[in-house]
């Protein structure tokens, strides 16, 4: 009887004692948000991955938000060009391109929306509203990514 009621005793201690697990708390986003578009392979792509890992280094040194959308349907400029204009519409601070149908989707675009900032990495050409960034290895392409996408959403606040 004795052992039992230490038990209960003991058991109801380490209840009692037992840290309180905190409550987690949703991150607060600056309102300003950096987009990746992709091809139909999406992050798969290496050259996408480190971008996106440089984007996602860049939010959380700045609290901006990112996101990306890849090209679904025909893998053509003029399908891409619809998906730049849905990350227009979503506000994006800045539109980044990987891959050449994105990139090619963007020197499309960017002359017509001079107040739309992009962002494309590797060969492209690029315009008064156009960044390049050129292709490296990955290492170095996303550190390259985050610098460049904290600019951009540091300065979109």
């Amino acid at each position: 009887m004795v052992g039992t009621a230490s038990a209960v005793v003991a058991a109801v201690a380490v209840w009692l004692l037992w840290p309180a697990a905190e409550e987690p708390r949703p991150r607060e986003y600056a309102d300003v948000t950096a987009c990746l578009l992709t091809d139909q392979r999406g992050l798969s792509d290496s050259e996408a991955a480190a971008t996106w890992a440089g984007m996602q280094e860049a939010s959380l040194a700045t609290k901006g938000q990112v996101r990306y959308l890849q090209v679904a349907g025909a893998q053509t400029v003029d399908n891409a060009a619809t998906f730049v204009g849905t990350l227009m519409l979503n506000r994006c601070a800045v539109i980044v391109g990987v891959g050449p149908l994105p990139r090619e989707a963007i020197a499309q675009t960017a002359p017509n929306h001079p107040d739309q900032r992009f962002m494309v990495v590797g060969e492209g050409s690029g315009g008064a509203n156009v960044s390049t960034v050129s292709a490296v290895p990955a290492n170095d392409l996303r550190g390259l990514i985050s610098n460049a996408i904290e600019f951009f959403l540091t300065a979109g606040n």
